[in-house]
């Protein structure tokens, strides 16, 4: 996809490209009529203002904006604490928004003069990420879903969320655990094939067991006794800990002993798991690593031009607590 630039709309309207900088800067008096080709021009061609041309001219809003699925979720605020931890004293703002799912929202985000944006939801429609990308506001994916390529010049974090998944399910195999479920998050929608830790489940369990598109935590447990008692599986790769955490407590209503009977381990090692019992198993995600690693592949973004897409990679690590 093709960046749009002034000598475009200047093409476009029909005028000279020093008009255009004068309605787009509103910084000078412009005929009502070239004014209105202009501003036509811009809607037309999408074009939005550069951040690196923002940045010359002075005018960085030094505010970075996180987009996520869960704005409630003790991991992604850890993130944007540690964040902040890197960015104190030096005049930046992170604001953390939920992908709404609805082109106005895009729309809103490139509208508002972000300096980065930081991108972690799976949800998010990749035509969507498409436009940010697009819109050369400098652009970190957390690549919890198998992205297509995008056009453009970005940034990647590959979290070893597929390598953290294979570890535990390892981890069950080698304790007598041959009959594994995984449990998705608590959503209307299917489990993704792109889920980089549905991926690394299926690449080990050759015949899947999955639960999802299950919307509350009830209807989660009835789920988790009904597949028991027909299944009577052995282990649970849990996509969250809260999940993990549900289905533990629907194998005790059915009398099933954790971890005597079934192993279970989440993803996230959030406090929580230090304080049920059993304890809980979990894969642990670098966040003060994602953090480190999406500040300064922004700064890259804004510093350099060239067409690369920018990369990290990163390593999570199996927590064994009494679950396991």
């Amino acid at each position: 996809m093709k960046n749009v630039t002034r000598k475009d709309i200047a093409r476009e309207a029909g005028v000279s490209e020093t008009i255009v900088s004068y309605v787009i800067n509103d910084n000078r008096y412009v005929d009502a009529q070239k004014k209105k080709r202009v501003l036509e021009a811009v809607e037309k061609l999408g074009y939005r203002p550069s951040p690196i041309a923002r940045a010359l001219k002075g005018k960085t809003s030094n505010h970075v904006l996180f987009i996520a699925d869960d704005m409630m979720s003790e991991y992604f605020g850890i993130i944007i604490g540690e964040m902040e931890k890197r960015l104190s004293g030096k005049g930046y703002i992170i604001s953390l928004s939920a992908d709404k799912g609805d082109p106005s929202f895009v729309k809103k985000v490139l509208d508002w003069n972000f300096d980065g944006v930081i991108i972690g939801s799976r949800t998010m429609e990749p035509k969507s990420i498409q436009s940010v990308i697009s819109s050369s506001i400098p652009t970190v994916l957390l690549a919890i879903n198998e992205y297509p390529v995008f056009e453009g010049r970005y940034g990647i974090i590959y979290t070893g969320l597929k390598g953290g998944a294979i570890d535990a399910i390892n981890a069950m195999n080698k304790v007598g655990r041959k009959k594994i479920v995984y449990i998705d998050s608590l959503s209307d929608k299917q489990v993704l094939p792109t889920d980089y830790r549905y991926q690394g489940y299926c690449e080990v369990v050759k015949e899947p067991l999955v639960i999802s598109g299950v919307k509350t935590q009830e209807e989660l447990e009835i789920k988790v006794r009904e597949l028991y008692r027909k299944e009577h599986f052995d282990g649970v790769l849990a996509r969250t800990d809260s999940v993990a955490l549900y289905a533990i407590r629907a194998l005790k209503d059915l009398g099933v002993r954790v971890p005597e009977e079934v192993s279970v381990v989440g993803f996230n090692n959030s406090k929580m798991c230090e304080y049920t019992s059993p304890t809980l198993s979990s894969v642990r995600i670098r966040q003060d690593l994602i953090a480190e690693s999406a500040l300064n592949l922004l700064l890259k973004l804004r510093k350099e031009e060239d067409g690369q897409v920018l990369r990290a990679e990163l390593k999570t690590e199996l927590i064994k607590r009494e679950s396991l």
